[in-house]
This record gives structure tokens, C-alpha cells and sequence, in this order.
């Protein structure tokens, strides 16, 4: 490359950064603080806690994920459309206000359980603008050289909150109360989530590379009939099982093989950094390697967390070695499904496509939590289940090799009127 090409190379992927950057800094906040970020963090924290006060099951503790979940799945594809039909920007700021509010209402649980599934299963709809399909359709518009290390970043703000979540709401019950832990994570989406959004979020759309590329790529109907499709579907499906199931019993799981609830919360932090990092080492390595290769090998390290936590006695250097090894695969899934739906989809259905990836992945980390907690009241561990996760995790991670070489999309010459209503 001579010089001069070197030089407009660097200038063009600072100036992305130029551009960008309260996209990146609006989509880091929006993800830290949506449902994807603060609910997967916490809710295992309380586990024990509301067990105690209302005489619940582990189980039953573990269910709000898939009522969540559950409520998030039945709008998703209406999110899909609404952000290739109308930006995501209306979408991420009326979902981030009516997301804040009711997670405040946490608070208020009584003894009916099914207060907490209802409850959760209302934050999960008006809930699910606030997940990376909008976030992400934002930063695949914004970057093009830079896209899986600005992916990588913007998804960071997981990781930030696991670090602050379990720590905060651990302090917050033995201080003021589990109902006063409620209202101070709600505080993230109402005080921080909802001004930044408002003043910072907005898409670029009207540069002439950014609208070239939003009119290329396959329909929702094309993806659909691609085994590319299913391929990613299932692997980060049985992926996200393992992963939605152990990160949130691992509060409980240390706590009952003799940690403190403060040493426990303290390993269970490290998540939040082990994300961080692997968000940033994952978008370096997308934006330089071959796509499903990193992410075979990253989705296979969580196998060596479940044999570690297979044990009687589980000793803190084995707590943290598992913690941090499942903190990097959580700290991935979301760039390489982001990055992955771009690359062999490309952007003219994006979100849409997304949302139906996002929907198998969400399936599998909804189901998840309850399994596990319902293995550990019929045997008084979790070694079957992480067992189950070790196999899937090696499953996952290698079947995602079989995508094969990146497709190439022509641009139209006449941009199809109609394309965003249609598939």
C-alpha cells in the first residue's frame, strides 16, 4: 500500500470515529442500561433474598428471565420493522421511558409470585426497543472499516453494568432493602438511559455511503430460505443457553459452595470486565479475521467454565477462572451476531433479519435460568445442567464454521420503493 493510500485509509477510519461517536456513546449507554444489560445482572442477585422473604423455589426465582423473555419476543418482530421502517432512534427513546418506569416496579412485589412474572413479562414488551436490534442497526449504519471494533464497544456497556450491578444491588438489600435495590437500578434507565438517548441517538443516514449501503443485502423472506440462517440461529441458541443459564446461578452457586454473599458478588463482578475485554478483543478480531472462526473458538472457552464448576468444592481460583471464561463468551455473542447478520444478510433487512437471530438466541437464554434453578431443587446442584452447557457450548461454537466465505451485495441502481414494508 503506498503511502498516500495508507494515509487516506487512516483518515477515513478516524473520521468514522469523528462521525460516530455519540452513535457509539448513545448505543454504549442505551445497551448498559436496556434489557439485555441490567435485568440479566441483577435479577440472580435477588434470587436468595426474595427465596427468604416470600418462601419462593430456587426455581421459581430463576423464572423472570423467560417471562421476560417471553414478553420481549412477542414485539420483537414489530421492532424488527419499525427500525428498518422508521430509524431506530422513536423506537430505542419510547421503549427506554416506558422500560425505566417499570422496571421501578420491582419494587413493589408482594408475596403472589406471580406478581414478579407479570411484572417482568411487562418490562420485557415495552422493554424490547431497548435490546442491541436497535442499537446495533445504528452502528452498522454509522461504521463500515470499523464496524466489529465499534460493535465491540458500543456492546461494552454489558459488561460495565455486570461490574456495577451485582455489586450495587448486593450492597443496596443488606443497607436499605431489596425494594430500595429495585429503585436504584431503575435509576440507570430513568436518570442516565432516557436523557442520553434523547440528546445523542440519532442515525446517519443521509451521507451517500451509509444510504448505499442500507439498499443492499437480502430481504427477511431471502435470509429465511439461506442455511446460513438456521446455521446462526442454532448454534447461538444452544449457546445462549449455556450462557443465560450459569451467569445468573452463579450468585447462588457461590454462595452455597461457602463464598459470602460480598465474595461471591465480587467474583460474579468479574463478568463485567471479562465482557468489556471480550467485546473489545472480539470486535479486533472480527474486523480482521475470518468471522466464524473467532467465534467458534470464543464460544468454546465457556466449556472449561462448566468443568470447573462441576466440584464439591469450588476453590476461588476455579470460581474466577470460570467466572472470567464465561465473561468473555457473553462479552462476544452479541458482536458476532450483530457482525455475522451484516455480513451474510447485509443491511437493506437488517433489522428485521436481527430480530429473528435475536428472537432464537433469546429463547435459549430464557429457558435457561429456570432449568437450571429447577436441576438444583431436584438434586441440590447444577451439575447436570452445566454438564448439558459444556457439550452445547462445543456444538455451537463449531458448527458456526460451516458459514463459509462472506457473500458480495450489488447495489440497486434505483432504490425499491416499497423494500422496507415488503418481506
Amino acid at each position: 500500500m503506498s503511502e498516500t493510500a495508507a494515509s487516506e485509509t487512516a483518515a477515513s477510519e478516524t473520521g468514522e470515529f469523528q462521525r460516530g461517536w455519540a452513535i457509539l456513546f448513545a448505543s454504549f449507554i442505551g445497551i448498559m442500561v436496556g434489557l439485555t444489560g441490567l435485568p440479566f445482572y441483577s435479577y440472580g442477585v435477588f434470587a436468595g433474598t426474595l427465596e427468604t422473604e416470600f418462601e419462593w423455589t430456587r426455581s421459581q426465582t430463576q423464572l423472570p428471565m423467560l417471562f421476560q423473555t417471553i414478553g420481549a419476543l412477542t414485539v420483537l418482530p414489530f421492532i424488527g420493522w419499525a427500525c428498518d421502517r422508521f430509524g431506530a432512534r422513536p423506537i430505542a427513546l419510547g421503549s427506554m421511558i416506558l422500560y425505566g418506569f417499570a422496571f421501578a416496579c420491582l419494587a413493589l412485589l408482594g408475596p403472589n409470585v406471580w406478581q414478579y412474572f407479570i411484572t417482568v413479562l411487562v418490562i420485557g414488551l415495552v422493554g424490547a426497543g431497548t435490546t442491541p436490534i436497535t442499537w446495533t442497526r445504528a452502528i452498522n449504519g454509522a461504521f463500515k472499516r470499523n464496524r466489529g471494533i465499534a460493535l465491540g464497544a458500543a456492546l461494552m456497556g454489558t459488561g460495565f453494568i455486570g461490574f456495577i450491578a451485582p455489586r450495587l444491588a448486593t450492597y443496596m438489600i443488606e443497607a436499605h432493602g431489596w425494594r430500595m435495590a429495585f429503585l436504584s437500578l431503575s435509576a440507570f434507565p430513568i436518570i442516565i438511559g432516557i436523557p442520553t438517548v434523547f440528546f445523542l441517538f440519532k442515525e446517519r443516514t443521509d451521507e451517500a455511503d451509509v444510504a448505499q449501503e442500507l439498499l443492499t443485502g437480502k430481504t427477511l423472506m431471502e435470509a429465511l430460505k439461506d442455511y446460513r440462517f438456521a446455521v446462526i440461529a442454532a448454534a447461538f441458541m444452544v449457546i445462549s443457553f449455556g450462557i443465560g443459564g450459569s451467569i445468573p446461578n452463579l450468585f447462588p452457586l457461590y454462595v452455597g459452595s461457602g463464598f459470602s454473599p460480598e465474595a461471591a458478588a465480587g467474583i460474579l463482578s468479574l463478568v463485567g470486565l471479562s465482557v468489556i475485554v471480550g467485546r473489545v478483543a472480539t470486535g479486533f478480531l472480527l474486523d480482521r479475521l475470518w468471522a466464524p472462526g473467532v467465534a467458534a473458538f470464543l464460544m468454546c472457552l465457556p466449556a472449561v467454565s462448566c468443568y470447573l464448576l462441576i466440584s464439591d468444592e469450588i476453590t476461588q481460583s476455579d470460581a474466577i477462572i470460570a467466572t472470567v471464561l464465561l465473561g468473555l463468551a457473553a462479552g462476544a455473542e452479541f458482536d458476532i451476531i450483530a457482525f455475522l447478520a451484516a455480513k451474510y444478510f447485509g443491511m437493506k433487512s437488517y433489522s428485521k433479519i436481527y430480530s429473528w437471530l435475536y428472537i432464537a438466541f433469546a429463547i435459549g437464554a430464557a429457558i435457561a435460568p429456570a432449568i437450571f434453578g429447577s436441576t438444583f431443587d431436584r438434586s441440590g446442584s447444577y451439575d447436570s445442567a452445566l454438564i448439558v452447557s459444556a457439550g452445547l457450548f462445543i456444538v455451537g461454537g463449531i458448527v458456526l464454521l460451516s458459514l463459509g466465505r462472506y457473500p458480495s451485495f450489488e447495489t440497486p441502481e434505483t432504490p425499491p420503493e416499497d423494500e422496507n414494508v415488503r418481506a
